[in-house]
């Protein structure tokens, strides 16, 4: 004798057979007349109005990611734009003092920055707005950095971090910084910004690192070794 399962098919394994058969209600037709479709669902009057509902869905939402690539994009392409006029005015600088003049100028303007700190190592001419260590190493103690890797270090300020990088003393924001040098033989540069979340852990620090690479390049040229 012939056992048959009357056991029906659950949900889930109806819904998988459809997913998988997407033009099975296409090739039968009549189910439809079997089939109870409420006309208030979502406010949907059909299958066909409630997939055209899904692919709207997606596409507002593929055209939202589109937006913020495009907005991406431009920020990056401003940035770049900024880097070339900051490093072909660096390049036309004849002195230490011109040099450091111009990179807080620029970097406050053109970056929308709050402060700057220049802090170099070693023996280097006279300069306003430059702070000189004879042991650089001392001060990233301090600051419990350092740059293994050669790359920028960003997060919120901290009150050491203010009180040895700040004069002008901020009392909250976020920081960037960066090694000037192999692993900062030649100093630090700090970007300040009383923005909190300008500078994070994980943002992209491309541009930081052009910064960084351009100003010690530039540095060389007036070092007195």
């Amino acid at each position: 004798m012939k056992v048959i399962d009357n056991k029906e098919p659950t949900e889930q394994q109806v819904f998988d057979y459809l997913a998988t058969h997407p033009d099975f209600l296409e090739r039968h037709p009549k189910l439809f007349s079997h089939m109870s479709i409420s006309h208030q669902v979502d406010g949907s009057v059909s299958l066909v109005e409630r997939q055209v509902k899904v692919l709207r869905e997606k596409n507002r939402e593929m055209q939202g990611k589109l937006i913020e690539m495009l907005d991406a994009a431009q920020t990056n392409e401003d940035l770049l734009v900024k880097c070339i006029r900051l490093i072909l005015c660096l390049i036309d600088c004849q002195s230490l003092q011109q040099l450091t003049n111009t990179l807080q100028d620029l970097l406050k303007r053109e970056f929308v920055l709050d402060d700057v700190s220049i802090n170099l190592a070693g023996r280097w001419p006279r300069s306003d707005n430059v702070r000189v260590y004879s042991d650089i190493h001392r001060l990233f103690t301090d600051l419990e950095v350092h740059f293994p890797d050669n790359e920028p270090v960003c997060g919120r300020l901290d009150n050491k971090t203010r009180e040895l990088l700040f004069s002008s003393g901020p009392k909250t924001g976020s920081v960037a910084l960066l090694p000037l040098g192999k692993q900062g033989q030649f100093g630090l540069l700090a970007l300040y910004s009383n923005d909190q979340t300008r500078f994070s852990p994980d943002m992209g620090d491309l541009f930081l690192q052009l910064i960084s690479s351009v100003t010690s390049q530039m540095l060389l040229r007036f070092k007195d070794f």
